[in-house]
């Protein structure tokens, strides 16, 4: 019997090079561009602030701040002390020099840039005996509180909150995922919303400010699938992007799916012809208030990077990274600059500068002491 030869097409773009630069009529520049990382090294985390500085986790565990300064990145400190793998890094929405990170180590880590890479204070559960492994965490855009989620232990997964300013926790959730938590995303304007999102394919929506986890518990919503990224596009509507690059929009206030774009219809959206290797960076509100969606490919030259305008029913193109070097992994956007920061694959910090609204656009147009309560009147969950 001969051999069998698979014949797979290589992905490529659908139509020609002067339509592609047509309808992604939103222009971007690369502004600046920096190597974190000598040697080809995944960056798969990425926070900023509003003054422009940058956090970014590497695969050894380390830390990257940078800060731009008008067309120039600068290295500002780098950070280590995770003992097991790094698996967030969020930069205080409050204070530019105050970040925090969380790892598999059960600790979740207060760092101060001032300080040129020392920890100022960790963050545990009361009982060490068991370690509750943190996959992701956030904090509330006043800065005061933290939440991490951890992966299952003995069949409970855990949100654990702290107040900022004491190392001790303030309570936690353990009844309402049932497998490792992926995403913890506070709301970006109300501190009591908490939005988290799990392998057991649950979305579900917290108001912490309630005395009990089942009060507290505002919204389950299915999504069939694992959760792996959780964005706010507005007060009440987030943006779920699951495992399988499938991109889910939710009304958060009613628990109602609003819209619902498979792989495949986000592929033909950015001109490519194979939906397998397509994948979602990252969906958030634009500068003209449009919700856009960010999305390469693996395939080819492994360079293309897209974004597109979530529409009533269709995904309409906007940009056309064309200066892309890299697969990417996550993004950060600033709204007010109209800024675009990029890492990925090949280790490369990118920071992309939008050239003002085209015509052609498309658009669419009293926590604290009941988390204390939380913590008095629940069993102990750590």
């Amino acid at each position: 019997m001969s051999d069998i030869i698979e014949n797979e097409e290589i992905d490529r773009d659908t139509v020609e090079q002067n339509v592609i630069e047509e309808q992604f009529s939103k222009k971007y520049d690369l502004l600046t561009e920096t190597v974190v990382a000598h040697k080809k090294t995944y960056i798969n985390k990425l926070s900023g602030t509003k003054s422009l500085n940058f956090a970014l986790g590497l695969p050894d565990n380390s830390i990257e701040v940078y800060e731009l300064n008008n067309t120039s990145l600068r290295h500002i400190c780098r950070l280590s002390g995770h003992e097991k793998n790094l698996t967030e890094v969020v930069l205080s929405p409050k204070e530019d020099n105050i970040l925090y990170s969380a790892g598999e180590d059960g600790i979740v880590k207060m760092w101060d840039t001032r300080t040129s890479g020392i920890c100022v204070q960790d963050y545990k559960d009361e009982e060490e005996v068991m370690i509750r492994p943190y996959e992701c965490m956030d904090v509330s855009h006043n800065g005061r509180v933290l939440c991490a989620g951890s992966q299952l232990v003995e069949d409970d997964a855990y949100l654990v909150f702290w107040d900022q300013r004491v190392t001790k926790p303030l309570g936690g959730y353990w009844n309402s995922h049932t497998d490792d938590i992926t995403q913890v995303k506070f709301h970006k304007e109300k501190m009591e919303i908490l939005a988290t999102g799990s392998v057991d394919g649950l979305l579900n929506v917290f108001d912490i400010t309630e005395q009990t986890e089942d009060d507290a518990l505002t919204y389950s919503m299915n999504v069939e699938n694992s959760v792996d990224k959780i964005s706010w596009l507005d007060e009440n509507t987030a943006a779920c992007i699951t495992q399988s690059n499938d991109l889910q929009v939710w009304n958060m206030d009613s628990g109602d799916l609003i819209k619902c774009y498979d792989r495949e219809k986000i592929a033909r959206s950015i001109k490519r012809s194979r939906a397998d290797d397509c994948y979602l960076v990252d969906a958030f509100t634009s500068i003209d208030d449009a919700p856009a969606l960010l999305a390469g490919s693996y395939g080819g030259t492994q360079d293309t990077l897209r974004s597109v305008t979530l529409a009533e029913r269709k995904l309409l193109p906007r940009t056309n990274f064309s200066g892309n070097k890299q697969i990417v992994r996550c993004c950060w956007y600033d709204k007010d600059k109209d800024i675009l920061v990029t890492t990925g694959e090949s280790g490369l910090l990118s920071v992309w500068s939008g050239q003002g609204a085209s015509e052609n656009d498309y658009c669419t147009s009293k926590l604290t002491n009941s988390l204390r309560n939380l913590h008095a009147n629940r069993h102990k969950p750590y």
